[in-house]
């Protein structure tokens, strides 16, 4: 069984590790592994400043309140997204202000930022999708222009570049996450880096007045990978996803998306900060951001070669991209989804929709019909996995499967 979800970067170091600490709750109250973490996510972006954060969503909650912004000031970004980029906003008492995609990068259209921008508008995220950079050039020089603040949501794209430069590295702040498939992953956690010396003594004030989670929450994270591996084994059978299903529902795991988050809320958990546990196993996976994203490269390199489906329109080749997923698109994404697991691949699908999963469009201030590249990637798409798990052989199984899939 090939899986593009299911804790995809987890391998037997993690997993030993994630039981070590499991097992050892006396040291999980001090802050080595946070110092480290933190020092190693400053190298990376010099002349910057890292605060570690239980999630995405608690950094990016985090920032937003560093920013002071006025309440109801419009908050630009892209309508191909998730919830938890979407939900901060919203919870922040902010306005997400949405703009369509370029279909060959998955990213926000620059052309379509300035007739957007009002006087309420007062940042602008960048989102570099599946781990492939925006035109960042361009769209800071439109920040700029306007004296707007630029915010980077590098939740897909740890370890990329643009000009040379890692991505994070341009705006304001930038937004990390280490969920539990994103680049590399502590089953929950974050970052938040502020790049601008300006904001320093302000996101200093915040950080020392966010609280740890609770011990039962670090306890969840840390049974996550051991369950989940064990899982995975046996997922092809029922009893696989019995395991995965029955722990979830006993609570012994926590699932990626909390209920509340469907309706744009924001669960109590967030933000808070990353316990020592969780910095140990980022840690442990920040070590190997370089081979985990070649690998995902050479990934990408195998699919754009073997795949040769005419009814499939694979991404534009992009060697600045770490291809978190391999994006295709599809007239039909519901049928070779099905056919894929039917021949026990299963891929992904993110996203279904604009700004995924919603329950509540309309509290997201989402209007339907409004950004047409959106809408028709979010229907059209299928992600393929290029995570440490999946070879090379497996990749050239998958491109023969979608080969041999017709319409």
């Amino acid at each position: 069984m090939i899986h593009i979800s299911l804790s995809p970067n987890l391998q037997s170091d993690d997993l030993l590790l994630s039981i070590k600490l499991l097992f050892k709750p006396q040291n999980w109250k001090t802050t080595t592994k946070q110092l480290i973490l933190a020092n190693q996510l400053v190298k990376m972006y010099k002349g910057s400043k890292a605060y570690l954060t239980n999630s995405g969503r608690s950094a990016l909650l985090f920032g937003l309140t560093t920013l002071n912004l006025p309440k109801r000031s419009e908050i630009i970004l892209q309508s191909f997204t998730c919830s938890a980029a979407v939900n901060p906003i919203i919870s922040s008492g902010l306005v997400p202000k949405y703009i369509d995609i370029d279909l060959q990068n998955y990213n926000i259209n620059p052309d379509k930022i300035k007739e957007q921008i009002n006087q309420n508008t007062r940042a602008i995220v960048i989102q570099h999708t599946f781990g492939t950079p925006a035109d960042v050039n361009k769209i800071k020089k439109i920040a700029q222009k306007h004296k707007l603040t630029l915010i980077e949501d590098c939740a897909h794209s740890l370890g990329a570049s643009y000009k040379n430069k890692p991505v994070g590295s341009f705006g304001d702040i930038s937004i990390l996450s280490f969920g539990r498939d994103k680049v590399i992953s502590s089953v929950f956690g974050g970052a938040l880096i502020i790049n601008n010396p300006k904001l320093f003594k302000s996101a200093e004030k915040i950080y020392s007045n966010l609280k740890y989670p609770s011990t039962k929450w670090t306890y969840q994270q840390l049974l996550h990978p051991i369950i989940t591996s064990t899982s995975k084994m046996l997922y092809s059978t029922n009893v696989g996803k019995l395991i995965l299903l029955s722990s979830q529902k006993l609570k012994l795991v926590s699932k990626a998306l909390y209920p509340e988050e469907k309706y744009h809320k924001i669960p109590q958990i967030f933000p808070a900060k990353l316990p020592e546990p969780l910095a140990a196993l980022a840690l442990n996976q920040l070590k190997k951001l370089t081979s985990f994203n070649n690998h995902r490269a050479k990934i990408a390199k195998t699919y754009d070669k073997k795949i040769t489906n005419p009814a499939v329109k694979k991404p534009s080749p992009n060697k600045h991209s770490i291809y978190l997923r391999y994006n295709i698109l599809t007239q039909d994404a519901k049928s070779l989804l099905k056919y894929l697991k039917h021949n026990s691949v299963i891929a992904g699908d993110w996203y279904t929709q604009p700004i995924t999963p919603s329950n509540n469009l309309k509290r997201a201030h989402y209007t339907q019909g409004s950004n047409k590249n959106t809408e028709y990637a979010c229907t059209h798409s299928i992600n393929l996995p290029t995570n440490p798990n999946t070879s090379i052989l497996n990749a050239k199984e998958i491109a023969k499967l979608i080969n041999q899939w017709k319409l």
